[in-house]
C-alpha cells in the first residue's frame, strides 16, 4: 500500500491508564493504544483513504465476528492475527470465539475538521496523553469543548439555557468518578444549537446524555460504552429538532428514549411537563443494548400532548441482549404518539421482543389520562438472529388503541412477515395494522 492513499492519526494514551491486556491493535503496522473497559476493550483512530487493521487477540482465534454483519467486511488470519480493511470511517465489534462479554470495538473515526485552538476565548481545551481530573464543568454561550484523542477528562458537562455549546474531540470522557445516579455526563436544558460530536464517553452510572427541553441539537460520531444501571445513551426528552447520527452506543440500559420528562436541578421528576417531542432523527449508527431496557425506545415517560415525527434510519442493532425489547412504544402517560418511521435496520441478536407497542400504567406513570399510539411504520427490518423473537401490540382500551402500523418489508430469518400469526405477535385493544 502506498504511503499517499492513506493518512491515519493515532492518539497515544496517558501513561497512567492500563490498557487492555487482551488485544493488540495496529493501523497501517503501527501501533494504535488499546484501553479497556468492564464490557469490552476498544480503539480508536482516525483516518482517510484506505487502512489496514491487524487484531491480534490474547485468545487463539477459533471463529471471528466482524458486526455489523451488513457491511461485509472480510477478514483474513495470519497466525493468530486478524486482518482487515477500511475504505471508511465506521463502528465495528470484533468478536472472538462467540464471546460476547468481551470483543473489541474498533472505532475508524475520520478526520477532524475545524478544530480550535487551545488558546481561544470560551474554548475548554483538554490536551492528548493526560488525564484530566475536571470534575462538573456548566458551559455558557459560545463555549466549545475540545477533548483531544488521548485525553482522558473524569468530570461532566451541562449547559442550562445556553446557545451554540459545541463538545468535540477524539478523546473519553469518563464517568468512573461518580456514584451509581450521581451524575450525567452531558446535559442541554432549553439550549439551542448544540452539538456533540467525536468523543468516546465511559463508565456513566446515569442517563449519560440527556437533552432536556432542547432544539436545534445535532450529535454525531459519539461513541458511548457504559455497563452500569440507569445508563442509558442519549436520552431526548421534551426537545425538537435533533439529530443522532453514525454513532456507536453499547449500554446496559436504553440505548436511545425519546420521551417527555422533566427532571430538576436536584435530579427530582416534574410531574406536569407540557413539552412536545419532535422533529427527531436517529440515522447510520450501531447500537449494543445490554440486559435491561431497550434498543430503540419512545417511552415509558410522555407527559405531554404530542410525541410525534421521528424517524430510526439505516441503524444496525448487533445485540439486544435482555427480556425488554427491540423496537419499542411505550406510552405510559397521556400523549398521542404518531408519525413514527423505523426504516432499514438489520438486527443480528433479541433475547426479548422484536417490536413492542404499548399503551399501559407502568411505574413510571404520571398522568391520569392515558394515551394513543397511530400512523407507525417498519420498513425494511431485517432480523437475522438464530432465536425467532416475539412481538407485542398491545392499546389500554378501547379508547386508547394503538391503530395504523404498518409492516413493509419485514423479514425474521429470511421470512417475510406477512401477518400477526407470522411474526409471533401477542395483540389486543389494537386495529387497522396492515402487512406488506
Amino acid at each position: 500500500m502506498a504511503e499517499a492513499e492513506s493518512k491515519v492519526v493515532r492518539y497515544r494514551a496517558p501513561i497512567a491508564v492500563s490498557g487492555a491486556p487482551d488485544y493488540a491493535v495496529r493501523v497501517n503496522g503501527r501501533r494504535v493504544s488499546v484501553y479497556n473497559s468492564r464490557v469490552a476493550a476498544f480503539a480508536g483512530f482516525s483516518f482517510s483513504g484506505e487502512v489496514e487493521v491487524a487484531v491480534t487477540p490474547l485468545a487463539t482465534v477459533e471463529s471471528v465476528d466482524l458486526r455489523p454483519l451488513s457491511h461485509g467486511i472480510e477478514t483474513e488470519r495470519d497466525g493468530n492475527t486478524i486482518r482487515f480493511r477500511l475504505t471508511e470511517p465506521c463502528h465495528l465489534s470484533l468478536e472472538i470465539n462467540e464471546n460476547t462479554r468481551r470483543p473489541l470495538f474498533l472505532f475508524a473515526n475520520p478526520l477532524e475538521e475545524d478544530v480550535p485552538e487551545s488558546d481561544t476565548p470560551g474554548v475548554h481545551y483538554y490536551e492528548g496523553g493526560r488525564i484530566h481530573n475536571a470534575g462538573l464543568v456548566t458551559l455558557q454561550d459560545n463555549d466549545t469543548v475540545y477533548i483531544e484523542g488521548g485525553a482522558v477528562v473524569r468530570g461532566a458537562f451541562e449547559a442550562r439555557g445556553a446557545k451554540n455549546v459545541r463538545i468535540m474531540g477524539r478523546g473519553i470522557l469518563d464517568g468512573s468518578g461518580y456514584g451509581k445516579g450521581q451524575q450525567r455526563m452531558v446535559q442541554f436544558t432549553e439550549c439551542s444549537d448544540a452539538s456533540l460530536q467525536g468523543i468516546t464517553i465511559l463508565n456513566s452510572g446515569h442517563w449519560t446524555v440527556v437533552l432536556d427541553r432542547s432544539k436545534r441539537v445535532d450529535i454525531a460520531n459519539l461513541k458511548i460504552i457504559n455497563w452500569r444501571d440507569w445508563d442509558d445513551g442519549v436520552d431526548i426528552c421534551g426537545s425538537r429538532d435533533v439529530s443522532v447520527d453514525s454513532s456507536f452506543i453499547r449500554t446496559k440500559d436504553d440505548c436511545v428514549a425519546v420521551k417527555s420528562v422533566h427532571y430538576g436541578w436536584d435530579g427530582g421528576a416534574v410531574n406536569s411537563v407540557d413539552h412536545d417531542c419532535r422533529d427527531i432523527s436517529v440515522t447510520n449508527s450501531v447500537l449494543w443494548n445490554g440486559i435491561w431496557g431497550n434498543a430503540l425506545e419512545i417511552g415509558f415517560e410522555t407527559r405531554t400532548e404530542t410525541i410525534r415525527d421521528i424517524v430510526f434510519r439505516n441503524n444496525d442493532i448487533l445485540h439486544a441482549q435482555g427480556r425488554e425489547s427491540t423496537l419499542s412504544v411505550h406510552n405510559g402517560d397521556r400523549a398521542t404518539v404518531s408519525n413514527v418511521l423505523y426504516e432499514d435496520l438489520r438486527i443480528e441478536r433479541v433475547d426479548g421482543f422484536l417490536f413492542d407497542l404499548k399503551i399501559l400504567h407502568s411505574r413510571y406513570t404520571k398522568d391520569d389520562e392515558r394515551g394513543h399510539i397511530k400512523n407507525i411504520t417498519f420498513r425494511n427490518i431485517a432480523y437475522v438472529g438464530e432465536r425467532f423473537p416475539p412481538s407485542i401490540i398491545r392499546g389500554f382500551d378501547d379508547d386508547h388503541l394503538v391503530e395504523n402500523v404498518v409492516f413493509e418489508n419485514v423479514t425474521i430469518q429470511g421470512k417475510h412477515i406477512d401477518s400477526l400469526e407470522a411474526g409471533k405477535f401477542d395483540t389486543s385493544h389494537c386495529r387497522d395494522i396492515i402487512f406488506r
